[in-house]
C-alpha cells in the first residue's frame, strides 16, 4: 500500500521520472533498431517464418511469439526493425507493470526505482535489440505479478481476471511462465494472511481463465503428438553422458551468468535478501517478491547441475527481484547506493544502443565478435539468389534450420514454407532421420512422392549421404561469406531421380 508520507504530489513526480527514462529509451532503441546495420539472427528469422503461416503452436515454442511479429510486421512491413519493434515496445510495458507492483507492495518511491532498474539493466538493452520469446513473457510474468498482488490487497475480480489472461498470455509465449503457479504456492506457504484464496472462487477464476486462454496451443499440442512438450524434454539434456551430468562447476558458472544477466549489485543485493528470507528477517513483502522469484532461480540452478542450463532460462525470476532490490535500496540501503546500482547501467545500455545504431558505419573492435552472428546471410541469400533464379521449376531443398530460416526471410520474395504459401517457391527441409527435431521437419519435411527433384542448398561438409538417395547429381555453387570473423558455407546442388530412403 502506498505509504502515508507520500504525498499527491510526490508520487506524481515519481511517475512522471519513470515515464521520461522508461520512454526516453524505449524511443532511443527504437531508433537504434531501425538505423542499425544487423540482420536477423536465425532465431529471429525462424520466427518470422511462423509469422507467415500463423498456427496455434509450432514444434519448439508456443505460438504467441509468431503472433506478435505477424501483428508489428502487418503495421510497418518485413525489415528487421519491424520484426524486433515488440521488444522494446513490451520491456517498457514491463518496466510500467514493475512500476504498478512496487507501487502495490511499498510507495511510488520504490515503484519508480523499481521501473528504472527493469529499463537500465545491460540484459534487457540487448534484449530490446532481438525478438525472443523471453520479451512477451517477461511482461506476462509482471503483469500477472502486479495483478496477483492487487488481487490479495482488494479482493477486486477484475485483478483475478487480469491475473489468469496474463499468466495464460505467458503460456503463450514460453512455457516457463508455469513458475508463476510455484511462485504463488511458495508464497502461500510464507504468508498465512493471503490463504484465503485458495477457497476462494477469484482463485479458481485465474487458473480457468489461464486454462481458456492456453486451451488453443493444448489443443494443437493433442494434434501434433504433444510435440512441443517432448521438446521441452530434450532440451534438458538429461540424457547426456554422464561424465557431463552432476557437476557443481557448472551450477556455478551458472549463477555467475546471472549475475551478469540481472547485473552484479542487484544479484547481491538479491541473494542478501534470499538469506534475510532463511534467516526469517523478510518482511512480508519482501516474501512475496522472493516468492515469485526463487523457483525459476532455484529449479534452473538445479538444472544446470544436473545437465546444462542457459542463461536466460531463469530470466522470470528478474521482474519481482526487480521489485526486491528497488524496496531494500530506498527503505534499508544508502541513498548513495540507487545511483551506485543504476548509473553503470544507464552507461551501458546508453552506449550499447548508440554502438548498435552506428554499426557497422561506425565499428567497435570488441563488438565485431559479438555481432557477427547478426551479419552475412543476406549477402549469402544475394550469392544463391541467381542460381535460384535461374532453375524455377525446382523446388528448393534445406538441411539445416538456421539456414533455411535465414534463407526464406532474405529471399522472402520468391520463397516460402513448403505449399503453406502460394505463389512462393516452396522450400522443404531434409529430415534425415525421418525423427522431427524443429518446426521445419514436422511442417515441411521433403517428400519424394511430391517430387524427386530439386535444387539443394546445403551447409553440410560432406553432402554425400543426401546425394546417394538420388540418380544424378550436379554440384551448382559452393558460396563462402566470411563476414567479421565467422564464415557461412553453403552448396548449392541439382539434384533427381529419388531413389529411396535406404
Amino acid at each position: 500500500m502506498t505509504s502515508l508520507s507520500m504525498t499527491t504530489s510526490d508520487e506524481t513526480t515519481h511517475l512522471r521520472i519513470a515515464l521520461a527514462w522508461v520512454i526516453g529509451l524505449t524511443v532511443l532503441r527504437l531508433f537504434a533498431n531501425a538505423l542499425t546495420g544487423l540482420e536477423l539472427y536465425g532465431d529471429e528469422a525462424q520466427y518470422w517464418t511462423w509469422a507467415q503461416t500463423l498456427d496455434f503452436g509450432y514444434f519448439t515454442k508456443p505460438p504467441l511469439i509468431a503472433w506478435i511479429i505477424a501483428a508489428t510486421t502487418s503495421v510497418c512491413g518485413d525489415g528487421e526493425a519491424c520484426v524486433r519493434l515488440s521488444s522494446p515496445l513490451l520491456h517498457a510495458g514491463t518496466a510500467l507493470a514493475l512500476y504498478g507492483l512496487g507501487r502495490s507492495v511499498a510507495d511510488s518511491r520504490v515503484a519508480m526505482w523499481s521501473a528504472l532498474i527493469w529499463i537500465t539493466l545491460p540484459s534487457i538493452a540487448f534484449s530490446s535489440l532481438i525478438v525472443s520469446t523471453d520479451v512477451p513473457l517477461l511482461f506476462s510474468w509482471a503483469v500477472a505479478a502486479a495483478a496477483y498482488r492487487r488481487l490479495l490487497d482488494t479482493r477486486a475480480w477484475r485483478w483475478a481476471a487480469v491475473a489468469g489472461i496474463a499468466i495464460g498470455l505467458g503460456m503463450l509465449a514460453k512455457y516457463a511462465m508455469a513458475y508463476a503457479f510455484l511462485g504463488i504456492a511458495l508464497h502461500l506457504v510464507l504468508s498465512p494472511r493471503d490463504r484465503w484464496i485458495l477457497r476462494d472462487l477469484r482463485g479458481l477464476l485465474i487458473l480457468a481463465l489461464a486454462l481458456l486462454v492456453l486451451s488453443p496451443n493444448l489443443y494443437w499440442n493433442a494434434a501434433n503428438h504433444f510435440a512441443t512438450v517432448a521438446h521441452l524434454g530434450d532440451n534438458t539434456n538429461l540424457g547426456a553422458d554422464s561424465s557431463q551430468k552432476f557437476r557443481i562447476s557448472k551450477a556455478l558458472q551458472f549463477l555467475g551468468e546471472q549475475a551478469g544477466v540481472f547485473g552484479p549489485v542487484p544479484f547481491a543485493i538479491l541473494a542478501w535478501r534470499i538469506v534475510a528470507l532463511i534467516r526469517g528477517r523478510a518482511s512480508e513483502a519482501e516474501k512475496f517478491l522472493l516468492a515469485m522469484a526463487l523457483p525459476p532461480l532455484a529449479i534452473i540452478t538445479f538444472q544446470a547441475f544436473l545437465s546444462r542450463a542457459n542463461a536466460n532460462w531463469a530470466a522470470t525470476a528478474y521482474p519481482t527481484a526487480t521489485v526486491l532490490v528497488a524496496l531494500w535500496l530506498v527503505a534499508q540501503a544508502p541513498r548513495w547506493m540507487r545511483y551506485v546500482t543504476v548509473v553503470p547501467h544507464l552507461v551501458a545500455c546508453l552506449a550499447f544502443a548508440v554502438i548498435v545504431a552506428v554499426w557497422p558505419t561506425v565499428r567497435i573492435p570488441q563488438a565485431d565478435r559479438g555481432f557477427s552472428r547478426l551479419t552475412g546471410w543476406e549477402q549469402v541469400a544475394d550469392a544463391a539468389r541467381g542460381d535460384v533464379l535461374t532453375n524455377p521449376d525446382l523446388p528448393i531443398l534445406m538441411t539445416d534450420r538456421i539456414a533455411m530460416a535465414s534463407m526464406l526471410y532474405y529471399m522472402r520474395d520468391q520463397l516460402g514454407v513448403g505449399t503453406l504459401q502460394p505463389g512462393k517457391r516452396p522450400v522443404y527441409v531434409w529430415d534425415w532421420n525421418h525423427r522431427p527435431e524443429h518446426h521445419y521437419e514436422l511442417a515441411v519435411p521433403y517428400d519424394p512422392e511430391t517430387t524427386d527433384k530439386a535444387l539443394m542448398i546445403t551447409d553440410w561438409e560432406d553432402p554425400g549421404p543426401i546425394l546417394a538417395h538420388f540418380e544424378t547429381t550436379e554440384q551448382i555453387r559452393v558460396i563462402s561469406i566470411t563476414s567479421y570473423g565467422r564464415t557461412k558455407r553453403l552448396e548449392i546442388w541439382r539434384v533427381a531421380g529419388f531413389k529411396g530412403w535406404e
